[in-house]
């Protein structure tokens, strides 16, 4: 690769490609705790990445999610990787989850990218610019405030006692912006998915 961001682009890249082929296929679920779980898309896809990144820089270090640590404990160098962020959702047939892929220099996250493998686009960054990669042309983000459009995670944050729902209850957010709820489409047309397979 001839940069470390074009091999951050291509890994989440090469992780999406896998995830997207087994995204509403039966796969195995392997439970790593009570209420957390990786699939062989989870797996399959952290392999993908795994293989790109050490081919093109076998002296790097990596802390991937589903293998865990490889390379020297003190590198410099180190590439952070989530396979499949939203495996929950990956597994529901929900279509909200991501590829991500960073690297570390000296402890300081120089280049990243996140893919999404439904819509195939995938955001990046140097450390300076924010951009999409969209249909092989690169653009750049403009954030905007203009839609009111908010997403609010309502997973418990715990750290400090803060939760999202306490937000939505807030008079001055409900104020200034009009809640709404995504039903995923798949649970609109009345098919609850239950295709994944414990082991």
């Amino acid at each position: 690769m001839s940069s470390d961001l074009e091999l951050a682009i291509a890994a989440a890249a090469a992780g999406a490609a896998v995830v997207r082929s087994k995204y509403g296929t039966v796969v195995a679920r392997h439970d790593k705790s009570a209420t957390d779980f990786a699939t062989d898309a989870d797996l399959a896809a952290e392999q993908a990445i795994l293989e790109l990144i050490q081919s093109a820089r076998p002296g790097d270090a990596i802390l991937g999610e589903e293998y865990g640590a490889s390379g020297e404990a003190d590198a410099s160098r180190r590439w952070l990787v989530d396979p499949l962020c939203g495996t929950l959702n990956f597994a529901a047939g929900t279509p909200l989850f991501s590829v991500n892929v960073a690297l570390q220099v000296d402890g300081r996250t120089t280049v990243a990218a996140i893919a999404d493998p439904v819509s195939g686009e995938i955001f990046w960054t140097d450390g300076e610019t924010a951009t999409v990669r969209r249909d092989g042309s690169d653009l750049p983000l403009a954030p905007s405030a203009d839609s009111l459009l908010v997403d609010v995670n309502l997973d418990p944050i715990t750290d400090g006692g803060f939760l999202g729902s306490q937000l939505l209850a807030d008079p001055a957010f409900r104020g200034a912006f009009g809640q709404r709820v995504c039903r995923p489409r798949w649970r609109s047309r009345g098919w609850p998915r239950d295709d994944v397979r414990r082991t």
